[in-house]
């Protein structure tokens, strides 16, 4: 309100400024005896003054004055007409007085609007400027949390982090920064640089609290710098700076883990000052990347503790039978590092080692005696164990969280050429998961000793897996296996050879 009064008092005051000049003028006029006379275009002034400044009624009551006082009615005063320019006293200048006041008006008008134009149109360009950065931010954690919900493990996500902020910001370089006082500070994620150029300078990690990052991890909010260089909260790593090629930087603090103090680290070719708004955007990407921390930290404790609860029910079960134990255990170590060579999702390798470790969880159901029995099966003993796939398959779909297992229990038994059981699916129709399984639990329970025989040499397991492929097994899984497998055992082979003698 106050505005709004001190703008109507400056337009009262102009008015009343303006009006006065004009009847000046006409005084003028009336002194000077004849009209028109020499202070007649005098009475420009006032209109254009008021024209160019207020609204329109303001400069068409002193363009009225101005006409009256241009005109034959000043003969009351004295004033000497000139007959030969009568027509235009009376008409000419009223029409000149009045048509400038409409058309600078106008113009003023228009020049204004266009003001307000330019101001709009600038204003609009800002804030969909802005409205393009939250989009770039919300399809940044969009990524993310579809990196989180793909099951991938901390350090992919955190490496997917680095690399979209590095992206959403224009930073040439981004990294994830932990700090305590024991190990000084290191790069856990980075991007930009690899985390070995670090530890080459700094092997035993760069001093405690130095840099914006350390700043920031002290101090707990957020710090920048516009030239690293000059900065000196920047010592040793000065030398990381010149080594990277970055000057400016700025850092927001987050809690990596309990007890863990890190920070969020952008860094820039160039000096720069940090704007208000990028320094938010920074804080806010800080907060989720330390929800994104705790999701996936949540999710693999609860992926683990899955598994060790399924395992822990399938070494129950193995333990009715001395000569399968810790045969689930390996079978799940087997099938995952299978499912990591055909370069599975995460979250489908976890699903394949949850399978795994509860393939054989439906022999619950199988007696004892058949379940130990040493020698060969009748066939009603054998259909009461082929029920085991159906039994397993039953227990995971009354757990809400081992529905995905189900295709892999049930299905564990299928052959690539058709004939196995349950369902008796031939190729592809069987679940993956399934398909990688059975050549796992084929090669680990050749491989260890049974109620009925002795444990086969590898070299005769990887034979029978062999002639098996494309028909009782898939023969890209079984390749993949035996591939694994021979790495796995040159390995051993390599880690028990003797030190050479000196």
């Amino acid at each position: 309100m106050s505005l709004f009064a001190a703008r109507n008092r400056k337009r009262v005051l102009d008015f009343t400024l303006a009006l006065a000049a004009t009847v000046v003028i006409a005084s003028l006029v009336i002194a000077d005896g004849r009209n028109p006379s020499l202070f007649t275009t005098a009475f420009f002034v006032p209109i254009i003054f008021l024209a160019y400044r207020h609204p329109l009624p303001y400069s068409l009551i002193v363009a009225v004055v101005a006409s009256v006082a241009s005109s034959p009615a000043m003969g009351v005063f004295g004033v000497q007409m000139n007959e030969s320019v009568m027509p235009v006293l009376w008409l000419g200048w009223p029409a000149v007085y009045l048509f400038l006041a409409v058309t600078l008006n106008q113009w003023a008008n228009i020049g204004a609007q266009r003001e307000q134009l330019d101001e709009t149109v600038e204003h609009l360009l800002d804030v969909q400027s802005h409205n393009d950065k939250r989009q770039q931010e919300l399809e940044t954690l969009s990524i993310i949390h579809s990196t989180i919900m793909a099951g991938k493990d901390e350090a992919a996500v955190l490496q997917e982090i680095t690399d979209r902020v590095a992206e959403l910001t224009g930073a040439k370089l981004c990294s994830l920064v932990v700090s305590n006082q024991g190990s000084g500070e290191q790069p856990y994620a980075a991007h930009g640089f690899e985390k070995e150029d670090f530890m080459r300078l700094f092997p035993d990690g760069a001093p405690y609290g130095e840099g914006v990052s350390g700043w920031s991890i002290l101090h707990g909010r957020i710090a920048t710098s516009s030239n690293v260089l000059e900065d000196p909260r920047y010592d040793s790593l000065r030398q990381f700076a010149l080594a990277m090629g970055y000057r400016a930087a700025a850092a927001a603090p987050l809690e990596f883990d309990e007890g863990v103090a890190a920070a969020l680290v952008i860094c820039y070719e160039q000096e720069r000052q940090f704007a208000p708004d990028e320094l938010t955007r920074l804080e806010r990407l800080a907060r989720q990347t330390e929800l994104a921390i705790r999701s996936v930290r949540q999710r693999e404790s609860l992926s683990r503790f899955a598994f060790d609860t399924a395992l822990a029910l399938t070494e129950a079960i193995e333990s009715r039978d001395p000569y399968t134990g810790g045969h689930c255990h390996r079978l799940a170590q087997h099938a995952g590092h299978l499912a990591r060579q055909l370069a599975l999702p995460q979250r489908e390798i976890e699903v394949v080692r949850m399978g795994a470790a509860l393939h054989d969880v439906g022999k619950i159901v199988v007696p004892d005696a058949i379940l130990k029995k040493p020698d060969k099966l009748t066939p009603d003993e054998y259909a009461i164990v082929k029920q085991h796939c159906y039994s397993g398959g039953q227990i995971c779909k009354r757990v809400p969280f081992l529905m995905d297992v189900y295709p892999i229990v049930y299905h564990h038994h299928e052959r690539w050429d058709g004939q196995g059981y349950p369902d008796g699916l031939r190729g592809e129709r069987t679940p993956l998961g399934a398909r990688i399984v059975s050549v796992a639990d084929a090669y680990d329970s050749m491989t260890t000793d049974r109620p009925y025989r002795q444990a086969m040499p590898h070299e005769a397991a990887v034979e029978i897996l062999m002639d098996g492929a494309g028909q009782q097994w898939d023969p890209t899984v079984v390749r993949i296996f035996l591939e694994m497998i021979q790495v796995g055992n040159a390995d051993s082979e390599t880690e028990r050879m003797p030190e050479p003698a000196a």
